[in-house]
C-alpha cells in the first residue's frame, strides 16, 4: 500500500504561544487516529527567530511527543545559519519564490543548490514549494537524488503525496 501520508500543518506565533498548544495537538493526534511522526508541525522562520529561546524550546517539546517539524518558506525571513544548525527540526521548506523561474535563473538557482545541500549536509529533509515542472523537479534532484513527491494530479509516478494546508501546491520532497 505505500508509505503513509504524513500531514503538514502551519502554525503561528499565538498558536505557539497558547498554553493549551501541546494539549490541543495531542487531542488532534487521539481525534484522527494519526500516530505522531505522520504530523509535520511548520513554522517560518520570522517566528522562530522572533523569539529564538521559546520557539526552540516549544519545537524541541514537540520533537518529544514525536511529531516531526519543519521549518516553512526557508530563506525570506532572517535565519542565522549559526542557529540552524541548533534547532531541532527535521524539515526546510525552500520558499516557492526560489523555485519558480528555476531552472533559468541563475541566482535562484545558486540558492535552491545551496539550500538543498546545506540541509542534505545537516540531515535535514528537504522540501521545495511550488514546483511544477519536470524541468524543476530534475533540477533539484541533480545535487541530491533524493525521494521527491507531489500533490495528486501534478506528475505521474510519484511515490508519495504531499499535502500542504489549505492550498494544493506541488511539492517537491528531495
Amino acid at each position: 500500500m505505500g508509505e503513509p501520508v504524513r500531514v503538514g500543518v502551519n502554525i503561528s506565533a499565538r498558536q505557539i504561544e497558547a498554553p493549551e498548544f501541546f494539549d490541543m495537538v495531542e487531542q488532534t493526534q487521539a481525534d484522527f487516529h494519526l500516530p505522531p511522526s505522520h504530523l509535520e508541525l511548520e513554522v517560518t522562520e520570522s517566528i522562530m527567530m522572533a523569539d529564538l529561546e521559546r520557539a526552540t524550546t516549544v519545537l524541541q517539546k514537540l520533537r518529544n511527543l514525536g511529531v516531526r517539524v519543519g521549518i516553512d518558506d526557508f530563506g525570506t525571513g532572517y535565519s542565522s545559519l549559526g542557529q540552524l544548525k541548533r534547532l531541532p527540526i527535521d524539515t526546510l521548506k525552500i520558499d516557492r519564490s526560489f523555485i519558480k523561474d528555476l531552472p533559468g535563473d541563475r541566482a535562484d538557482a545558486s540558492i535552491a543548490t545551496a539550500v538543498v545541500h546545506l540541509a542534505k549536509k545537516l540531515g535535514l529533509e528537504v522540501v521545495a514549494e511550488g514546483v511544477e515542472t519536470q524541468e524543476q523537479l530534475d533540477f533539484l534532484e541533480a545535487p541530491t537524488r533524493g525521494r521527491h513527491e507531489h500533490l495528486a494530479g501534478t506528475t505521474p509516478g510519484t511515490e508519495r503525496l504531499h499535502f500542504g494546508c489549505l492550498k494544493q501546491t506541488p511539492h517537491a520532497r528531495l
